[in-house]
């Protein structure tokens, strides 16, 4: 797969630039997460299945909601089933999908929904879709659960849960035990995942991969471009230019990217010919050069610089090697949570908890998320080792694989 920087439309978007500005433009391209629509649909899942499985009830006990944006009142949220903030909730819900009459546009929901309503028609998923007060009575719900591909300041997941606990008989379940919340996204930024997780109704948050920031990703004179470029570009002042409340959420999905990502990329300020047109992903062909293998190949290369990478994320010790590897680096450049090193080296959450824990055993890491003395070594002897050499070249020739990430 090309680096996105080297695709067809991506050279049609650098040209908006002078030469002096395409070197910085293109590596704010090349560390865009990129997601395809079968891993999109898989990690959301994935998660699900998890969630089903705690429920070991032989009728619907799983409650799926696709994100929305919620009904207002002079900026109040309204209850999430109309008329249900007194008295016992009764009716049939609210559609999968609302569309704004204005703009006739679904956004990410609609895909979203459709994925929800897949799942929910599989015969051994105990889960139904979008159901209202009659059905949650009925089915004796137990897990009401909001999926969406993505939370960035948490605002809309937010706004949702709190029109959910404005219904009144999902209060009175909820304070009888009867009743708990989740929130399930493919990815989020650290801080939109600590505000939902701090809401009153305190939802369980689950996440496949933590989303890059411009802040995080970048560092240094990198960062100073990278800012500069997003400001200066596309030529309107904006109130965000990084995205809605200044996230810089590097993301871009089969079928979209969030509000949250640099106005740079979608803008059509002063003629600028974006790069995802209305935040759109369409022409963009993300489907075919999205490969998760191949960008955490690149940050094996970048990052640790090793040249075989592929070749070593091949293998089962190979892949551990350079995962531990890219993990203690995240941790070494500042990574204070699992969620921060997930961002960093883009690779799923649950590896990274699974490798932090392993390294944490080893000596490498302690509790509080920091090198070691042992731990600094290991990854200084990345270099002292000459893995960037073509003997680096797994399995044919021996790599060094520490001895403390062995299964026993």
């Amino acid at each position: 797969m090309a680096e996105l920087s080297k695709t067809s439309f991506a050279q049609t978007w650098l040209g908006n630039f002078p030469p002096q500005d395409r070197d910085t433009a293109s590596l704010l391209l090349d560390r865009i997460m990129l997601v395809g629509a079968s891993e999109f649909i898989a990690a959301i899942t994935k998660q699900l299945d998890r969630i089903e499985r705690e429920c070991q009830s032989a009728q619907p006990c799983l409650a799926l909601y696709a994100e929305r944006e919620i009904e207002k009142c002079n900026y109040d949220v309204m209850p999430f089933f109309p008329k249900t903030d007194k008295g016992r909730a009764t009716g049939d819900g609210i559609p999968p999908v609302s569309a704004d009459p204005k703009k006739q546009d679904v956004g990410s929901e609609g895909i979203v929904a459709t994925l929800i309503s897949k799942y929910c028609k599989v015969p051994e998923n105990h889960a139904i879709s979008h159901p209202g007060p009659d059905a949650l009575r009925e089915n004796r719900v137990r897990k009401i659960v909001i999926v969406t591909d993505f939370v960035g300041s948490g605002r809309r997941v937010g706004e949702m849960l709190d029109a959910l606990a404005l219904v009144a008989s999902i209060q009175s379940w909820r304070s009888y035990g009867l009743l708990d919340f989740h929130v399930v996204c493919y990815s989020g930024t650290e801080w939109g995942l600590c505000n939902v997780r701090r809401h009153s109704l305190r939802p369980k948050v689950s996440f496949h991969i933590a989303c890059p920031v411009i802040n995080e990703a970048f560092s240094g004179n990198e960062l100073g471009a990278i800012k500069l470029l997003c400001k200066t570009y596309p030529g309107k002042r904006s109130r965000y230019p990084f995205g809605f409340n200044d996230t810089g959420s590097l993301i871009a999905f089969s079928h979209g990217i969030p509000n949250n990502a640099p106005d740079i990329l979608h803008s059509h300020s002063g003629g600028w010919k974006p790069l995802f047109p209305g935040r759109s992903t369409a022409s963009s062909e993300i489907d075919r050069i999205a490969d998760s293998s191949e960008m955490l190949a690149r940050n094996s290369e970048r990052v640790l610089g090793v040249r075989a990478a592929r070749n070593v994320l091949k293998d089962s010790e190979g892949e551990l090697w350079t995962h531990a590897m890219l993990v203690l680096d995240a941790i070494r450049s500042g990574a204070k949570t699992p969620t921060k090193v997930s961002a960093l080296t883009q690779i799923p959450i649950e590896r990274v908890e699974e490798v932090i824990a392993l390294s944490q055993t080893a000596g490498w890491v302690t509790p509080k998320q920091t090198l070691t003395r042992m731990g600094r070594r290991e990854i200084c002897g990345i270099r002292r080792y000459d893995l960037i050499d073509e003997e680096f070249a797994f399995p044919e020739s021996h790599l060094y694989f520490p001895s403390q990430l062995r299964a026993p």
